[in-house]
């Protein structure tokens, strides 16, 4: 049974137990321990009091700490990747990416002093300096998704840590095993009692955290009606929330690009991790004449994608992470047709099939409106919607609510600019399908997918990890001291 984290010890407290299954078989691995108000009560309080301390060390200790949870981290990472395959259903090379991606975000926060700094402006006015001071917030707490049940919590965790804040963090209740061992090698590795506390459950815990009167702030990443909820919520309780939601990301590949590199790029980005990410690419909408060209090729490559169990090392595409998902996956596929479009390949596997499976499916002649297009799908599906030239696509892009990432692909280094510029996502990609960047830069939407003025990883994120204290100082000689009642002066 997975339990709780708390103080630097597994605690067994609190509700119900719910069952953790292998997607790739259906069947039960194991349980987890669900937590309640009172075990959040407890490790908020841990991290209070842990936050005392842990706020006044120098950024060169916690990046060294963070630097050596960075090494012991490695020395699990084969440990971690087989946790993601058998419980979240990941091909061995998406978890192993992903694992090692969590990897460079705690190094990301053992170079803290290289970018948690301070603004100085010296002489304002006469012998009056200015500094913009940044200060950690408090007891930070996380709540991350299923899909990424490894590398979302280390970034969130790893940028609330480097800046001060302590933490009690929330992992899926769906795939809680690897982050609930990444927090115990933590604190092995140097990470002091209550700094980082792990708390398990569902939409309970996370609603006692935003609601707990020493709680600061609050993570997360989900769902967009959850996210927006939760971005309410916090204003009503008076938290910092920075909250990212779904994505519905479009690829645009106009005329003159190579259409072969664009069919690769969009079959990657689509079907990889199941389509289970909020960066997949979900729509390509195809410019001119060139729509039965692309598709045609889309399909010609979804053969050779290999589908099945992870338990094979070969195997490209994996299970959906529940029976749910898989359902509701079908339906949207089950509708596509009844609604005007056409079923290009159809992914859905015979009904005796061991696991939650869904084979990459290709949608074509998609137009908003439809399910399919409207709703983040959040499978193996791509849709394909045309447009007759470069501003019918970018209407349709603009329509869609979500702005989560967003892709073109064309040799045309102007068209690219202009798309760069005008399109209405946080993260563009140009030529590049999936436009993650490091975490030295800003991963977050934009529209509906981001309820937040800050971003996760990132100078942005400071936005949201620390606020800014504006301290004047003057050390004039004494001799000079004089009564002034205006306010301060900038010319002289």
């Amino acid at each position: 049974m997975i339990n709780h984290f708390i103080s630097g010890a597994g605690v067994a407290e609190g509700g119900v137990c719910s069952d953790l299954f292998n997607p790739s078989s259906g069947r039960k691995i194991g349980s987890v321990l669900n937590g309640t108000a009172d075990e959040v009560d407890m490790a908020v309080k841990a991290a209070h009091n842990a936050f005392l301390t842990w706020s006044t060390t120098g950024l060169g200790y916690r990046a060294n700490i963070l630097l050596a949870c960075r090494q012991k981290v490695m020395e699990h990472r084969d440990e971690l990747i087989d946790i993601c395959v058998l419980e979240a259903g990941k091909t061995f090379s998406d978890a192993a990416a992903e694992v090692d991606k969590g990897i460079e975000a705690l190094a990301y926060g053992g170079s803290v002093a290289s970018w948690l700094t301070s603004t100085t402006t010296q002489n304002v006015s006469s012998g009056i300096d200015v500094v913009d001071a940044r200060y950690p917030i408090g007891v930070v707490t996380t709540a991350s998704p299923f899909n990424f049940p490894v590398m979302i919590p280390l970034v969130q965790c790893a940028m609330a840590l480097a800046c001060g804040n302590t933490v009690v963090a929330k992992p899926s209740e769906k795939v809680p095993s690897g982050f609930r061992l990444i927090a115990e090698i933590m604190h092995k590795a140097g990470v002091p009692s209550g700094v980082l506390n792990v708390v398990n459950g569902g939409r309970e815990v996370v609603e006692a955290m935003i609601e707990h009167p020493k709680v600061a702030g609050l993570s997360f990443v989900g769902s967009t009606p959850v996210a927006k909820h939760l971005r309410i919520k916090g204003i009503e309780n008076d938290k910092r929330v920075q909250a990212f939601g779904s994505g519905k990301n479009h690829m645009i590949v106009l005329p003159d690009a190579d259409l072969d590199m664009a069919a690769d790029a969009a079959v990657s980005a689509a079907f990889g991790a199941a389509g289970q990410r909020c960066m997949a690419i979900s729509v390509v909408v195809a410019v001119g004449n060139i729509g039965d060209q692309l598709v045609a090729k889309i399909a010609q490559r979804i053969p050779g994608i290999k589908v099945g169990s992870t338990a094979d090392k070969d195997v490209q595409l994996g299970p959906v992470i529940s029976s749910e998902s898989k359902q509701r996956i079908h339906a949207f596929i089950d509708g596509a047709e009844s609604s005007g479009a056409t079923l290009a390949v159809d992914g859905r596997m015979q009904e005796d099939q061991e696991g939650w499976l869904v084979g990459a499916t290709l949608v074509d002649h998609v137009k908003p409106g439809m399910p399919v297009y409207d709703n983040e799908v959040f499978g193996p599906v791509l849709s394909i919607v045309r447009a007759s030239t470069y501003e019918a696509a970018m209407d349709i892009v603009a329509s869609h609510p979500l702005g989560n990432g967003a892709a073109i692909f064309t040799r045309d280094g102007g068209a690219a600019k202009r798309y760069a510029d005008d399109i209405q996502a946080g993260m563009v990609g140009i030529n590049v399908p999936i436009p993650v960047p490091p975490w030295s830069h800003s991963f977050g939407g934009w529209k509906g997918s981001a309820f937040t003025d800050s971003k996760v990883s990132g100078p942005e994120s400071l936005n949201f990890h620390t606020r800014v204290k504006a301290v004047v100082s003057r050390w004039p000689d004494p001799a000079e001291s004089k009564v002034d009642l205006g306010f301060l002066k900038t010319d002289s």
